[in-house]
């Protein structure tokens, strides 16, 4: 990849912060590998290379998700179905554009504008809404 890394998504606490040092960490995670996908596609690599790296965001997604997801069975977490469904409508939303790029087909831009609108969407209005469950269990 490209020395001069672009930053597609830069981390602001305004944006991304729900206040929960883990959780920030990890939402942290998985805005790296939606710029490192970026600058794969900045750096015209193979589909593979990309698909590689769509891979490697697929599988963090999956920790972070099921991370949440002990929490909400522990603490009966009220929205707890509609999040998991949002979770799941993500990863299948990656796997659909691996299985895209692997046809040939042109998703880099449907790709990028995804992961941003899903990420930015997702945490301000879905995992805010638990922070103040998960820091009444002493998270922070």
């Amino acid at each position: 990849m490209n020395k001069d890394l672009y930053i597609f998504i830069k981390w602001s606490d305004a944006d991304y912060s729900v206040g929960i040092k883990t959780i920030d960490d990890q939402h942290k995670e998985l805005i790296k590998y939606i710029n490192q996908i970026y600058q794969s596609i900045l750096d015209r690599n193979t589909k593979e290379v990309t698909i590689d790296v769509l891979g490697k965001l697929e599988d963090y997604a999956k920790f972070h998700f099921g991370f949440e997801e002990k929490i909400f069975s522990q603490i009966g977490y009220e929205f707890t179905e509609e999040h998991i469904a949002e979770h799941r409508a993500f990863t299948d939303k990656i796997k659909h554009f691996k299985d895209g790029m692997a046809k040939g087909h042109d998703v880099i831009f449907s790709i990028t504008n995804y992961l941003r609108d899903w990420l930015r969407i997702h945490i301000q209005k879905e995992d805010r809404k638990y922070a103040p469950e998960f820091q009444k269990l002493g998270m922070e």
